[in-house]
């Protein structure tokens, strides 16, 4: 015991401590209110987010001008970014209330398209590596796996303080989902090859680069760089990479599950993995276009300065 209240730890700055009671407040919220109330309250955070928050703006509207081909400061790029900020406010209302949503009730919420490709993978024998953006609400389709009978693992970045993350890590499994800490990147590596070895699917939720190690690729017509991980492990384990994208429908959710992406094997390791880097993209691309507002980037994409409007 460290004798600080609720479990507070040393070397916490106080915005971290803000950062827990932020999380933890907004969690039982989800969880206790009625849905309605629940859904109305969290949309308003969403707005008021929006106003108060400057720089994460600039980025969203920058992000999305590069999407929508429109200046940053237009009108469509404007009201596009305010309803990014009320998608992403209902992505962690849905994360956290689907704990208590009965699984019937969730599946019937629940669409898919594309389930066969999982299925044909795991009949493979060698699992697969689901590959998706930051958009919609990728924790649904987590859980939506596990109440199929499916076992799934992830792969999460270490958030602050770490009594967020281990907030995070028990929220995650108590969706029946496993989590691969994103510390040692060698030993994350081992851990996917060795969990797929075993027949297991691995989601990587991969539209950034946040290692700065990644590929170069093109995406709406400019270059950005985007993790080498799902290429390198499919290409490496010779499970097949599933490219996948979450949506948000007006009482539920839905997931698109495309075939295997492949590519033309040239015997040089780094031009497999660049290429096929390459065929996600394009692939996330058109999912994100599909639904702009629910792509849910709050880091910039791309360049800023030579983002549209600038």
């Amino acid at each position: 015991m460290n004798g600080r209240p609720d479990g507070v730890r040393s070397g916490e700055t106080l915005g971290e401590r803000l950062a827990y009671w932020e999380y933890r407040s907004a969690e039982r919220a989800a969880m206790s209110l009625p849905e309605s109330v629940g859904r109305r309250l969290f949309s308003l955070a969403g707005a008021l987010a929006f106003h108060i928050a400057p720089g994460a703006r600039r980025t969203v509207k920058s992000n999305l001008a590069r999407v929508l081909g429109r200046d940053s400061d237009s009108q469509l790029v404007d009201a596009a970014a305010r309803e990014a900020f009320r998608s992403y406010a209902r992505y962690w209302y849905d994360t956290f209330r689907m704990r208590v949503i009965p699984p019937e009730e969730f599946l019937k919420r629940h669409g898919s398209i594309g389930l066969e490709h999982i299925e044909r993978a795991l009949e493979g024998g060698r699992g697969a590596v689901m590959a998706l953006p930051h958009l919609g609400n990728w924790d649904v389709a987590g859980h939506w796996l596990h109440v199929l009978g499916h076992s799934m693992t992830a792969v999460a970045e270490e958030l602050r303080p770490p009594r967020v993350f281990d907030l995070f890590l028990e929220h995650r499994r108590a969706l029946g989902m496993g989590i691969v800490p994103l510390t040692d990147t060698r030993k994350v590596g081992q851990d996917l090859v060795r969990l797929l070895a075993k027949n297991q699917l691995i989601a990587l939720v991969c539209d950034r680069d946040l290692k700065n190690r990644g590929v170069e690729v093109t995406m709406f017509g400019e270059k950005r760089r985007m993790p080498a991980g799902p290429a390198l492990l499919s290409l490496a384990t010779g499970s097949p990479l599933l490219p996948c994208a979450t949506y948000d429908a007006e009482d539920g959710w839905s997931v698109l599950i495309g075939p295997p992406l492949e590519v033309e094997r040239t015997g040089d390791r780094r031009k497999d993995v660049i290429a096929l880097t390459q065929r996600l993209a394009e692939e996330f691309e058109r999912a994100i276009a599909a639904a702009p507002t629910q792509w849910h980037m709050f880091q910039p994409a791309w360049d800023q300065e030579g983002a549209p409007g600038r």
